[in-house]
């Protein structure tokens, strides 16, 4: 078989073509019927996370940490405790107790995270990515060797983080509807 270029750049082009309309299809289809904005929605969220990850952002969220968010704290002094006792599984009998501090950490660290979300995460906090970093970092806890580093403090920090980044929208989007509404009024 001879090589040849002018298929190789054909084959390229189309498999680009493919990827393109493939786009275009999902951004389609999270624009239209029930699913109306989501493609725009998801796109405005990683660019606001994207934001806030330069200093002058990670500013700005720690500008909105208050008084409510005291379980987020005693998750990570929960957290930071757990971290440290990882040190204790040199033992076979350390491992069992580490395991079991695992589980009761991670139990403790998802009761704060409910309490802190006070009924009105779902809408504000979108909980279920929560839960769901924590499981990973839970999982990623009991993995032998990986567990001394500090993976459960890193998974609070995390999604702490991302319910300062939800205040900050949800305060965005307060003062754009204040403003929306009086212009309107005007």
């Amino acid at each position: 078989m001879a090589y040849d270029p002018q298929k190789k750049q054909a084959i390229l082009a189309a498999r680009k073509k493919a990827k393109q309309q493939k786009a275009r299809e999902t951004i389609r289809k999270n624009n239209t019927g029930k699913n109306k904005g989501q493609a725009a929605n998801t796109i405005k969220n990683a660019r606001n996370m994207i934001e806030s990850a330069t200093p002058w952002g990670f500013l700005a969220l720690l500008s909105k940490i208050n008084l409510s968010d005291w379980p987020y704290a005693l998750a990570l002094v929960a957290a930071i405790f757990k971290d440290i006792m990882d040190f204790m599984e040199a033992t076979g009998f350390g491992y069992a107790i580490v395991l079991v501090l695992t589980f009761m950490c991670s139990i403790w660290i998802a009761m704060m995270m409910l309490l802190a979300s006070g009924g009105k995460g779902r809408q504000d906090q979108k909980i279920i990515r929560s839960w769901l970093i924590l499981l990973s970092g839970t999982t990623a806890e009991l993995i032998f060797g990986i567990d001394v580093l500090p993976i459960e403090t890193l998974t609070v920090l995390i999604i702490f983080a991302l319910a300062l980044l939800a205040k900050q929208q949800a305060a965005k989007a307060e003062k754009a509807k204040k403003s929306s509404s009086q212009e309107a009024y005007a």
